[in-house]
């Protein structure tokens, strides 16, 4: 008889500690807006109305302060319910916010056990309270159009994963500085356009959504996005170029000692279809193809170089690549490293194999 009142009573006590909330009875923030503005902090949270059925309508709800900690107690007071952190799914950063730094915020989520660590973040090229104002007006009753376009982009397009988790992983690392989705405003919509890097908490720079896809590759976790090569200076602006759909991309880094330096070599191999291409490309010559598939290679490792040298610049290393040489390297030093970065020597080898075409066939 023991066992069963055992049962009985563990059920008991999991029932007691159950907590439990009337979705009729809280006011559930699905996004919130983070912006500086007149030397003030201006906190903006997305809320769903629910109507008859599954509906629901997005609103906006604001309020300022002199101090970024007391942004949620001021938009409590002016909610006629309690405010639920829950559901939250992505917190938008404005530029002039995110230029001071989003440190104090950042460590506040780490705390806060209620926030699940695929919250996603990002960065808005104005005012964070502006482009959520845009999304609750048009997207009539999506109060997650701004997670969704995040998620749909990460998966099938340019842009890297990105969450708090991996955030915050590469805020601490000695090896590694953060980015996040970069939006802006165009005309009455709400556009992604790239990555916005990040420095000690701070925002530092951007690249755009074509360069992301560069970062999503060397990070090595691609295999869908598209890119566009210039392939060759016949007819018109516009019919000298190739659009290339990646199915499958890998890299490897390799550190090698040179003299009193070190040379980083990046190996990109990448598999991809041509999706739209120049109508003179389209002839049965092997010589051509070649050719292109050349271009493509020094074209894209051009540009690899490119953005490696504005990162070097920032002095930024969204790739990891600290991370990488202290995985390769005894009594790895941060900053004698990073000494070392702005001035390192990186080549980049870019390898395509154009497959599903009827290019050169």
């Amino acid at each position: 008889m023991r066992l069963p009142l055992v049962i009985a009573a563990s059920l008991l006590l999991l029932a007691g500690c159950k907590s439990s909330r009337v979705i009729d009875e809280v006011q559930i923030i699905q996004e919130m807006g983070y912006d500086f503005h007149d030397g003030k902090y201006v906190g903006t949270a997305v809320y769903p109305t629910f109507k008859q059925g599954p509906m629901t309508k997005p609103n906006l709800l604001t309020t300022s302060s002199p101090t970024v900690y007391d942004l949620i107690p001021r938009l409590s007071s002016k909610s006629a319910l309690p405010i639920e952190e829950g559901q939250l799914r992505l917190i938008l950063f404005g530029k002039e916010f995110a230029k001071r730094g989003i440190t104090q915020i950042v460590h506040s989520l780490a705390r806060n056990n209620k926030v699940g660590s695929h919250l996603l973040l990002g960065v808005s090229a104005g005012s964070a309270r502006e482009l959520l104002d845009i999304t609750t007006n048009t997207t009539l009753s999506d109060t997650l159009y701004l997670p969704n376009l995040v998620e749909q982009n990460a998966s099938s397009m340019n842009l890297p994963k990105t969450n708090l988790h991996l955030f915050l992983y590469n805020y601490f690392s000695k090896g590694s500085d953060p980015f996040l989705p970069y939006f802006e405003k165009k005309g009455n919509f709400v556009k992604l356009e790239g990555l916005a890097l990040f420095k000690d908490g701070k925002y530092v720079g951007k690249v755009s959504l074509r360069d992301s896809f560069l970062v999503k590759i060397l990070l090595n976790e691609t295999k869908n996005g598209v890119y566009q090569l210039k392939v060759g200076n016949r007819g018109k602006q516009g019919e000298d170029r190739v659009m290339l759909q990646n199915l499958f991309a890998t890299s490897k880094y390799e550190w090698k000692k040179k003299g009193h330096r070190h040379v980083l070599h990046i190996f990109v191999h990448i598999h991809a279809s041509v999706r739209d291409y120049p109508s003179w490309l389209d002839v049965p010559h092997k010589k051509i193809f070649s050719m292109v598939k050349k271009k493509m290679e020094d074209e894209m490792e051009n540009d690899i170089r490119r953005l490696l040298r504005y990162f070097q610049e920032k002095e930024i290393d969204p790739l990891g690549i600290g991370e990488f040489v202290r995985s390769e390297t005894r009594n790895w030093n941060a900053v004698e490293f990073y000494r070392e970065y702005k001035d390192l020597e990186i080549k980049p080898h870019v390898t395509v194999d154009i497959i599903q075409t009827g290019i050169g066939e």
